[in-house]
């Protein structure tokens, strides 16, 4: 199974790649071999991406399993200050009277 999160541009990778790995290794139907693993996959447009990698022998509740780790991952990242961001745009509008227009629009 596989679980991507980004976190926020400045956000300390290392950091990051061993709370990923601490979830993981800390879940009780998480295989200890082969051990999960973490890819720092992109530099993306909001965030920085990484990619949490594990397997269980349990297929029957296999599914719970990610949402397990994505609410500890939450829990710690909070726990750490490590933001999970969203994208955002930010729009500058040059000509002041195109300005004024949209403004009376809203």
């Amino acid at each position: 199974m596989s679980i991507n999160v980004g976190v926020a541009y400045g956000s300390d990778t290392q950091r990051v790649a061993e709370i990923l790995l601490e979830c993981a290794e800390n879940h009780k139907r998480v295989l200890k071999k082969p051990a999960p693993s973490v890819v720092f996959k992109d530099f993306g447009p909001s965030s920085l991406d990484f990619e949490l990698r594990c397997y269980t022998s349990d297929i029957w509740t296999g599914w719970i399993i990610p949402s397990d780790l994505r609410f500890e991952i939450d829990r710690r990242f909070r726990e750490e200050g490590i933001e999970i961001p969203f994208p955002q745009q930010t729009i500058t509008l040059g000509d002041a009277d195109l300005k004024a227009a949209l403004l009376r629009k809203l």
